[in-house]
């Protein structure tokens, strides 16, 4: 990057750095330094933060640059797509793989970086930084000056059953990512959608809410996840069910029997996000369910910051998995599924009469 303007470029990154950060960056560029009792405030860090200026390289600046506007995932976020093949990277070894697609690729107002690419368990994991410059749509140019934002993401390539995991928490970097892998990698990337109602439908229920009752009830129990809700959102068909608004969040413990809850699902609003508390192996897991897309049939998981990234992993790929047997297969107990839902609509009888 040319003409680094480096006094707006590190005045800059003190306005984003709190004051922890900032702390930390100046004891590790200037050996020896102590804070003292008047520097109370960050405001009072800020001349010798400043200073550091002389000594700092060209390539620390960049460092900085993004250290100031980098965005962290809460928990582990993923989507689930399928594809067919892997596109350039068919029949090389993860030598050549390396050699091949480790660098930058600037396109528009994005610039995704390969980092590094590692063969794990048989399983290609790409580790990805894009990078988001906030006028280069309109300029062309991409620079310290407009870098907004920096993101570290993943991509898990499982070759043997045509799966891959892209590892992202914002909903705009999941999809540079997936146009990343199609146009630059051409690994054509497809996602997993919940399109398949595989009974007769004659319910209360909308079709997608019995479908994420079977996900729930059904398919995850014998992966060895029990769970209840914490709070679900609805898509709400008929607006006079709730005063004109669009969507409707019901919070609270098991909140899918509150009279609430029974209602909108009995009048056949769609389930567009909800949050579990799950009990896997003796431990329990918080995790959040969000649907996307313009059908609302793309579901992004989350499962969050309060266990080991190993027993995340792990209950990511059980999620996953049963997510993929959802998409391709519909409902696996449509018989308990009703069965999970008849109170739902006797309540919702019972509370309206």
């Amino acid at each position: 990057m040319q003409n680094i303007n480096r006094d707006s470029v590190i005045e800059r990154a003190f306005n984003k750095l709190n004051k922890e950060q900032v702390i930390n960056y100046i004891k590790e560029k200037k050996v020896g330094w102590r804070i003292n009792k008047k520097q109370k405030s960050k405001a009072d860090l800020k001349d010798v933060f400043l200073s550091l200026k002389k000594s700092l390289s060209d390539q620390d600046i960049v460092e900085l640059t993004e250290m100031s506007v980098m965005r962290r995932k809460r928990g582990l976020p993923a989507y689930t797509y399928k594809f067919s093949h892997l596109g350039k990277m068919k029949d090389k070894s993860i030598e050549e793989i390396n050699k091949d697609f480790l660098k930058s690729y600037p396109g528009g107002g994005y610039e995704v970086v390969v980092m590094d690419i590692n063969l794990i368990d048989e399983n290609i994991h790409l580790n990805l930084t894009v990078k988001e410059y906030e006028t280069a749509w309109k300029t062309g140019i991409q620079d310290l000056g407009t870098l907004s934002a920096v993101y570290h993401n993943k991509v898990i390539l499982d070759e043997k059953n045509k799966v891959a995991s892209i590892e992202a928490g914002d909903d705009n970097i999941e999809e540079i990512i997936e146009k990343f892998l199609v146009t630059r990698i051409g690994i054509p990337v497809i996602p997993y959608t919940m399109g398949i109602f595989n009974a007769h439908h004659s319910d209360s229920a909308s079709e997608k809410t019995m479908l994420i009752f079977d996900y729930i009830f059904n398919r995850l129990p014998s992966s060895g996840l029990s769970s209840s809700f914490d709070d679900v959102k609805f898509s709400i068909s008929n607006r006079h069910q709730s005063g004109g608004v669009k969507g409707v969040t019901i919070h609270g413990n098991d909140i899918i029997n509150s009279d609430e809850a029974c209602k909108y699902i009995t009048l056949g609003n769609d389930i567009v996000s909800f949050k579990t508390t799950s009990i896997y192996n003796g431990s329990k897991v918080s995790i959040q369910f969000s649907l996307k897309g313009k059908k609302y049939d793309k579901l992004k998981i989350v499962v969050m910051d309060n266990n080991s990234d190993s027993l995340k992993q792990e209950v990511m790929e059980k999620l996953q998995t049963e997510y993929i047997l959802l998409c391709e297969n519909g409902v696996k107990d449509i018989n308990k599924t009703r069965q999970k839902l008849k109170p739902i609509y006797e309540n919702f009888i019972q509370t309206a009469s």
